[in-house]
């Protein structure tokens, strides 16, 4: 027969092996792959008007899609001296970004809304001409290029994707 002390520490040893798994699954959760997670997302964009921005939430993050107006196409053709990384060498893009645009069109932006400082979601002001960072104050030009005075030490990342059609774009995640 089982003693009294036994058995109260059975039924501890029980307890604290529950609650630790419990506490670990959301730990492991994160960490394995997750199959059942839409890798690409279809955004219409016959609605987005010239000037207009639409965000979109994909894989956990929030995406911006920003129709510029000739005016900011024309800015950013200029060269720009008070950028930190004016041609995009050390931020996160796929190669469909490497140009003055940071896009595969002239006219749609596609950038992440997370400065690349801390994370914080930034905002367009006023218009899409322009990012700010509410968190420190970063700024970024109208192809998320990041000026020097800044804080955040890189430009923001530009998700990997293509249009379908003209008014269709596709978010892709890419291995």
């Amino acid at each position: 027969m089982v003693d009294r002390r036994t058995l109260l520490l059975r039924i501890v040893q029980a307890f604290s092996a529950t609650g630790a798994l419990f506490l670990a699954y959301p730990f492991v959760k994160a960490w394995l792959p997750t199959f059942n997670q839409q890798h690409t997302l279809e955004v219409d964009l016959s609605d987005l008007k010239i000037g207009e921005i639409k965000q979109v939430s994909w894989l956990g993050r929030n995406v911006m899609i920003v129709r510029r107006t000739p005016e900011e196409i024309s800015d950013l053709v200029e060269d720009k001296h008070e950028l930190k990384d004016a041609s995009s060498v050390h931020s996160r893009q796929p190669a469909l970004a490497a140009n003055q645009y940071r896009s595969l069109r002239p006219d749609v932006f596609v950038v992440y809304s997370n400065c690349t400082h801390l994370g914080c979601e930034v905002s367009a002001s006023g218009t899409a001409a322009s990012f700010n960072c509410p968190c420190h104050l970063s700024e970024f030009d109208a192809a998320g290029r990041v000026y020097k005075s800044a804080v955040a030490p890189v430009n923001l990342e530009v998700p990997d994707y293509q249009f379908m059609s003209r008014k269709i774009l596709l978010l892709v995640k890419r291995a």
